[in-house]
């Protein structure tokens, strides 16, 4: 059973809005359907960093409505032998190359099918090398969103062949967790892969952060900024779910000097 499309399609991407990618990408798929709706997620990921595409298709597919076309294009193997896919799920479709960023999302909804598109017929005439957004990707997208059945876009395949690269979730182990940074937003937030439902620690109590330069610091765990004064470390389960190293009102990956890949321990 395929959710029911609708024209809801999101754009996520590494192009950046200086150039016209994502322009001709919207192109394609209002000349293919004109009665789409096209949300840009963002277009501001890391140049070719495949693991942030995931992480934030991760934490964004479920707010849209049932039968959302996600297309992620965060690519560095285009042109390649990797294959393009339409991954379809208990309530959305996604669409992007195999290379790991789809994989997360789909399968916390749940895959029930997945389609090797590299070939579809209702691709663009002319597929470029380096431009697979375009001539693979929108097309594809339109299509469905306008109701074409995913069996006609391409080639079904073993859904536990879809390639499955991504950070891996961080557990307690020996009193700390060892985790690593996955995610840092436009205020220097730190986004860490510990996911707990329950946290360790109390509201207000000291979070030990060991950092990879060696240093030791501490911040206070609270339910947001605002509990801490300004300057102030602070930690927290962020909107996600996830744990997060914050400063109220500044920024914590430089005043830490942390970036993406990042290993810390937090006790």
């Amino acid at each position: 059973m395929r959710p029911k499309p609708s024209n809801v399609i999101t754009l996520l991407t590494d192009f950046g809005t200086k150039d016209p990618y994502v322009g001709v990408m919207k192109g394609v798929i209002y000349s293919i359907n004109p009665n789409a709706r096209i949300v840009d997620l963002t277009h501001d990921i890391p140049s070719h960093n495949i693991d942030v595409a995931a992480v934030t298709l991760l934490v964004s597919y479920r707010y849209f409505p049932e039968g959302t076309v996600h297309v992620c294009v965060v690519d560095p193997g285009v042109g390649t032998k990797r294959r393009a896919l339409l991954i379809v799920t208990r309530k959305y479709y996604f669409i992007g190359p195999d290379n790991g960023c789809l994989y997360p999302a789909a399968s916390d909804d749940g895959i029930v099918s997945v389609y090797d598109i590299s070939e579809s017929p209702y691709r663009l005439e002319r597929v470029s090398y380096t431009f697979h957004g375009r001539d693979i990707f929108a097309p594809v997208a339109a299509w469905i969103s306008a109701g074409i059945e995913p069996a006609k876009v391409g080639r079904e395949v073993d859904p536990d062949e879809v390639v499955k690269s991504w950070i891996r979730l961080a557990y307690k182990h020996k009193g700390f967790y060892d985790s690593k940074v996955i995610y840092i937003d436009k205020f220097g937030n730190v986004m860490t892969n510990i996911r707990v439902e329950k946290p360790d620690w109390g509201y207000g109590s000291k979070v030990r952060i060991e950092l990879p330069d060696g240093r030791t610091v501490e911040c206070t765990f609270e339910r947001s900024f605002g509990y801490v004064d300004v300057g102030e470390l602070v930690c927290y389960i962020n909107s996600w779910g996830f744990f997060e190293i914050a400063v109220n009102r500044g920024n914590a990956a430089s005043r830490l000097n942390l970036k993406v890949g990042d290993r810390i321990r937090v006790y």
